[in-house]
């Protein structure tokens, strides 16, 4: 896990000026603390990488790496299964000189040409330079969890892990992208989109390679979500594949010459994680649990779950589970004492607002994790690819059930739905779905909830952008099967990003096995009620870890995501730091033209009055504020 930054120069005049480059490579250095280095090729190419090492910690397996001074490599991520790849290769007649899963890429390259990417299983931003061909090829991997921002600029082609490195060597190119940032404020559109919050700088798409050739540039997609139904297969199969597929998924992402743990939650996607680590190799592994103070009063959103009482407590499931299996527990509470000031540093690694404010818990529980470990296991991803989210599919899912005569099933779900969750949540998020469809509705809901009123003259004018990307090639076979599209192609997308982020900026490498490319295409082509039953969601994950995970974990129906209690962080006033309103309502903030000062502060006087929530509102704005201190009111380069 690392960060790379490159130049390269299209018009072959232009120079380089290597002071500058290797100031802005030190704004990776978070990203990889062991090592810098850098190479200029000729009057071609700059390439510097900053190293996290995690497999072969030799300096065989340092970057920028080269093969027969022709082919130079720059990557951020891991491929699992390097090794299986590297007998391939041999096989064939390569000789490696290191034993890292980086040279499997070049060799690999070289081997295969761009077809490599096929066979990679890992994560991955990458740039392979040919110098004899003139060549740049770059790949990102098929769900977006590592990133490749880029553009091209007065003759050169700027990409890196992060932006913060272009613009210490280009100042100018900090000009906000208002469209982009307005639909951040109204809809929560983040990080799925080709668009950044910089008006010139574009991020590379999940799946999608990047070629340049004589000043060209050639994008293409290489990956596809499978369009094929597997029909004949039964569900005891298909529980007994999905097991072998998931475990085997959690076995090659234990590989590491670093120390290895696992975030753990109190849910079956992180738990049945541990259980499959623990079946592979039985070690006492740390894990990493996040927990809030019982002043925060975190408990379940009366307006989603029919019973509320009791505190949301995660370390209590995630203790149990520790003590079972002779697991080393680290809870970690999550302290909101610096909100403003915590959020300002979180904002300088997202590099744009953030929605999510699950940031918080996340950062607070790697930087302790850093503290005994350098690689986690996560279960993100999991939600979006089984149905998980269950009041976003229910009633697609049941729409599905009666247009193909099974009425009753449907009934029966919703009536299995109706015990946990509120029928009118679910209902506004169907509505919410299809607002991506009839852009109408979202304007309405807007008016109607007085949102719109909060923005000023320089986001109140914008282009509607989905929260998902338009994908020409998938063609959704139900309406529950186009929901998960749509989650697992966009809103997965911008969580990946943001746990990028985080990772990176405690030096952290996170894996998801719920994200290896096996496990998301068999899923994929399964019917539906192999995915949701009777008003359950994730019912083959379920079934499928019947015997290697405890019954009173995978039978627990509630999901709670990752709560955080933010919207009390905008009702009351802080005693020694940064208000967050005082900091909306500053002139500072006002004098942008971004927000309306009335209509911020009738939202503000509603949400503290607690007549409805704005909570989610709030923190949006506060964190777009926060960007434009953090990115345009000061230069990239004097932040570091």
């Amino acid at each position: 896990m690392c960060g790379f930054f490159g130049i390269l120069n299209l018009d072959g005049e232009s120079s380089f000026n290597v002071a500058r480059f290797k100031q802005a490579l030190g704004l990776l250095k978070h990203r990889g603390p062991d090592v810098e280095c850098w190479k200029q090729i000729g009057n071609e190419a700059l390439l510097g990488h900053t190293r996290l090492s995690i497999i072969d910690l030799s300096e065989a397996s340092n970057q920028p790496m080269v093969i027969d001074n022709r082919y130079w490599l720059v990557f951020n991520g891991e491929i699992f299964n390097y090794l299986e790849l590297r007998s391939e290769l041999k096989a064939a007649g390569v000789i490696f000189r290191s034993s890292g899963d980086a040279e499997v890429i070049l060799q690999a390259y070289i081997h295969w040409g761009a077809n490599c990417v096929q066979r990679f299983n890992g994560m991955w931003g990458f740039a392979i330079y040919d110098q004899q061909e003139r060549v740049l090829f770059c790949s990102r991997d098929r769900y977006g969890e590592k990133p490749f921002n880029y553009l091209i600029y007065n003759g050169k082609f700027y990409f890196a892990s992060e932006i913060k490195a272009i613009l210490a060597y280009e100042p100018q190119l900090a000009e906000p992208n208002y469209n982009v940032i307005s639909n951040f404020c109204r809809f929560s559109v983040g990080a799925q989109h080709p668009e950044t919050w910089f008006k010139k700088i574009l991020r590379l798409q999940p799946g999608h390679n990047l070629t340049i050739r004589n000043g060209q540039i050639f994008i293409s997609r290489y990956w596809h979500y499978p369009q094929q139904i597997t029909s004949k297969v039964s569900f005891a199969e298909a529980c007994e594949e999905y097991r072998r597929i998931f475990v085997d998924a959690v076995r090659i992402r234990m590989r590491s010459d670093v120390p290895l743990g696992i975030t753990l939650s109190s849910g079956i996607d992180s738990s049945s994680i541990v259980y499959a680590m623990r079946d592979c190799n039985p070690r006492p592994y740390h894990c990493f649990t996040s927990r809030f103070l019982p002043n925060d009063k975190l408990t379940r959103d009366p307006s989603v779950y029919v019973e509320t009482k009791g505190m949301i407590d995660e370390s209590v499931t995630s203790c149990r589970i520790a003590q079972e299996l002779g697991l080393i527990s680290h809870v970690v509470d999550t302290d909101y004492s610096e909100f403003v000031s915590q959020l300002y540093k979180i904002i300088w690694h997202l590099e744009s607002g953030n929605s999510s404010p699950a940031v918080f818990p996340l950062m607070q529980l790697l930087r302790k994790a850093r503290e005994h470990v350098i690689v986690v296991l996560d279960g993100q991803g999991a939600d979006e690819l089984l149905g998980g989210y269950l009041g976003n599919v229910i009633w697609q899912s049941c729409f599905d059930l009666i247009v193909t005569g099974k009425l009753k099933e449907a009934l029966a779900s919703i009536k299995e739905y109706k015990i946990t969750y509120r029928i009118p949540y679910s209902v506004l998020m169907a509505l919410r779905d299809m607002s991506n469809d009839f852009f109408w509705l979202s304007t309405l809901q807007q008016r109607l909830m007085g949102i719109s009123s909060v923005f000023g003259p320089m986001l109140r004018d914008y282009v509607r952008m989905p929260d998902f990307p338009h994908l020409p090639d998938a063609k959704e076979r139900t309406r529950f099967m186009r929901v998960l599209r749509h989650q697992h192609s966009g809103g997965l997308v911008n969580l990946l990003h943001y746990g990028d982020a985080i990772s990176m900026a405690n030096s952290i490498e996170m894996r998801m096995p719920f994200l290896d490319y096996r496990l998301v295409e068999y899923v994929w082509s399964l019917p539906n009620d192999f995915k949701i039953k009777h008003g359950v969601g994730k019912y083959i994950h379920r079934e499928a870890m019947r015997g290697l995970v405890p019954t009173w974990i995978l039978n627990n129906r509630i999901k709670f995501g990752f709560n955080t209690p933010i919207s009390r962080q905008f009702q009351k006033k802080p005693k020694s730091c940064e208000d967050p309103i005082d900091v909306l309502l500053s002139s500072r903030c006002l004098n942008r033209g971004l927000f309306s000062k009335a209509g911020l502060q009738k939202v503000i006087e509603i949400h503290r009055k607690r007549k409805r929530d704005y909570g989610l509102l709030l923190y949006r704005l506060l964190s777009t504020e926060l960007w434009f201190q953090r990115f345009v009111d000061m230069s990239c380069s004097n932040t570091c």
